[in-house]
């Protein structure tokens, strides 16, 4: 380590060393070039600025304008990487002539000290743009604004990812309740398509009931206006000065009253009749509304069967057979059941209950499971 510095052959400084790595072609000063032209052009304008200020030079307006820089983000951050990549390469220059110092010849150390010559003069050329205290300067603002651009980009994505998300559980609420609003109005429709059915039942079965207790009223109004009739002709008879004959009031009376006795039995037997017809029709509508609950809970078992449980399986399938065999034979029913009951213990054993149901649901369910849940 000490040979690196005592030695005479790391003097980078040496001119005729300098001169040569400068006079040999280098690829990287094209590169360059461009970067070096903007450093030349202000050095001309503070000659020629100078000059105008001694009398010597007559300066245009234009000169005195101040000169736009054309150093960009982009261009400083590759003049960076250059650097770095400058700096990786002297490092491992360096590694390699300590690990080389006793092996390598003086042809090659000489090489080696001109490219580290060619790449220190690249690092100055690289850095020279950064040493301007304006064009640093306004590199600093440019990169507060660019981050300040990217915290506000930031802002809005993040704004519009709330926004989105609000947005989807809001259309999430929405399908929920037209879910809700369309099942009540399903239910609506199946009972007022019930309601109308059992009307159009009880218009058929009550249409020949109904129709002989108008004809028993029609009747009994008949033999009230004949009624009322014969008493008015009484009337008139009378005051003419004619006398009726007891014996036909008497017979009209009996074959009325006869009459009414019996039209009003009929009515009475077709109220009863309609009554047991009402109660048949009643008890007919109750078992229908029973049977559509006794439906509407087997297709609501058959949705938990299907999502706890799976689609069922084929019946051609062998599987299923085996495993429903229970269900058809009391020999292999009862084979399971013995074998259930030998892992059952005792009262005092220290055994675990079987659970009630078949699944607890979870805390945050799915939404398959939400419909099920009663929120008590």
């Amino acid at each position: 380590m000490d040979q690196l510095g005592d030695s005479p052959r790391l003097n980078y400084l040496d001119p005729r060393l300098y001169n040569l790595a400068s006079s040999q072609p280098n690829p990287r000063n094209d590169s360059l070039s461009s970067l070096l032209n903007i450093d030349e052009e202000k050095n001309r304008q503070l000659i020629d600025t100078w000059l105008a200020e001694k009398g010597k030079f007559q300066l245009a307006y234009y000169n005195l304008r101040k000169p736009r820089n054309e150093i960009t983000l982009n261009v400083a951050k590759k003049s960076l990487k250059s650097c770095l990549e400058v700096v990786q390469k002297l490092n491992q220059m360096q590694e390699e002539l300590r690990n080389n110092v006793e092996t390598m010849s003086s042809t090659e150390w000489k090489q080696k000290t001109l490219d580290i010559g060619s790449l220190k003069d690249e690092f100055d050329k690289l850095m020279l743009i950064f040493e301007d205290n304006p064009t640093l300067s306004s590199l600093k603002g440019m990169v507060k604004k660019r981050l300040k651009k990217r915290l506000n980009q930031k802002k809005r994505k993040k704004n519009r990812q709330e926004w989105l998300k609000n947005k989807r559980e809001k259309q999430k609420e929405l399908h929920k309740n037209i879910d809700r609003w369309l099942e009540n109005k399903k239910e609506e429709a199946e009972r007022l398509k019930m309601e109308e059915k059992m009307k159009k039942d009880a218009d058929c079965v009550l249409y020949e009931v109904t129709k002989k207790k108008s004809e028993a009223r029609k009747q009994l109004s008949l033999i009230s206006a004949l009624v009322k009739l014969r008493t008015v002709r009484d009337n008139m008879a009378t005051q003419r000065g004619e006398k009726p004959s007891l014996e036909d009031r008497k017979a009209f009376g009996l074959v009325t009253e006869k009459l009414i006795r019996m039209w009003e039995n009929s009515f009475q037997s077709y109220c009863k009749e309609e009554q047991c017809l009402r109660v048949m029709l009643e008890h007919n509508a109750t078992m229908d509304t029973k049977a559509a609950i006794n439906a509407k809970q087997t297709r609501v078992v058959e949705e938990w069967e299907n999502l706890i449980f799976g689609p069922r399986e084929n019946y051609n399938n062998p599987t299923y057979w085996a495993l429903t065999s229970a269900e058809r034979d009391m020999e292999t029913f009862i084979a399971i059941r013995r074998s259930w009951d030998t892992f059952l213990a005792g009262s005092n054993a220290n055994g675990s209950a079987i659970p009630i149901g078949w699944v607890i649901p979870p805390n945050n369910p799915s939404e398959n499971w939400a419909p099920y849940i009663k929120n008590d």
